[in-house]
């Protein structure tokens, strides 16, 4: 980390001074990472790295959580673009389903965000998800809020650093303006967010999306883990469908006692069998 930072530090001043560094970006492919490691445990289940890059500035230290292998294409095809760059880019060693084509995830990276199922204009709540298993999760509690009558829409954050507020005007011009973001992220809609990364960082960086604990809630790695899969991952940090549900049900004022069966609800307060979630 300290290497990447002489590198990115250094980049970006010869960008301040108008000398323009020339070197091709480099991707660091982060593959062992928070959700998957059994075998390893907690010191290799760990979102420290991607949090810590989110810590520079975005313009020069990319942070990228491709959902899917047409986005993993398509943010590293993105990065190869630019110049003096590095890229963390968060993705899963097992195979998931694809949700964009080609030329709907290259409109992701390019613009940071975006829309993968329901519409934000009809939508009563909105999923946002920032991972690969964040956004399989997100599609299965919008499957389960529907079945209840709830409407939702399952929105990607590709690039948190793309939405962040700017901290000068290098990053200003890379980070996407107020109205690109409302029409993405709508001011009245409740929210919740489920993140690769522990959600402190996450809220942090995603401020502009957050109208406080009674609008917005977050989901994400609690330092829990252990000799686990990934849905036993989930589980112990509080971020499967079931967990997104119940806190859609807290913004919203939905009846819990409605969304779930007595086992569910069980399951989701730690007295019963995780299983009865899948």
């Amino acid at each position: 980390l300290g290497i990447l930072r002489q590198e990115i530090i250094f980049a970006r001043r010869q960008k301040e001074l108008g000398q323009a560094p020339g070197w091709l970006p480099v991707p660091l492919v982060v593959t062992s990472h928070t959700w998957e490691n059994s075998k390893n445990e907690q010191s290799h289940q760990d979102p420290t790295i991607g949090e810590a890059l989110l810590g520079e500035m975005s313009d020069s230290a990319r942070v990228l959580f491709p959902v899917d292998a047409a986005t993993a294409v398509a943010a590293l095809h993105r990065l190869y673009q630019g110049r003096g760059e590095v890229g963390c880019v968060v993705v899963c060693k097992r195979e998931l389903p694809q949700h964009l084509d080609a030329a709907s995830a290259q409109a992701l990276v390019r613009q940071g965000a975006g829309h993968v199922s329901g519409d934000p204009g009809d939508a009563q709540l909105q999923l946002v998800a920032i991972g690969a298993y964040q956004l399989q999760q997100a599609l299965r509690a919008q499957a389960h809020l529907a079945t209840h009558g709830c409407r939702s829409c399952v929105s990607v954050v590709l690039e948190p650093g793309r939405l962040r507020i700017p901290r000068d005007e290098l990053e200003a011009a890379f980070v996407l303006d107020d109205s690109a973001l409302h029409a993405l992220f709508p001011a009245a809609l409740p929210r919740v967010l489920l993140s690769h990364t522990r959600p402190e960082p996450m809220l942090g960086v995603l401020c502009r999306l957050d109208r406080g604990p009674a609008h917005t809630t977050a989901l994400g790695y609690i330092n829990r883990g252990g000799t686990l899969d990934v849905d036993g991952m989930l589980f112990a940090n509080r971020c499967t469908w079931a967990h997104a549900v119940d806190a859609a049900a807290r913004l919203t004022g939905a009846d819990r006692e409605q969304l779930f069966s007595l086992a569910q609800r069980q399951a989701l307060d730690g007295c019963g069998n995780p299983c009865d979630l899948q």
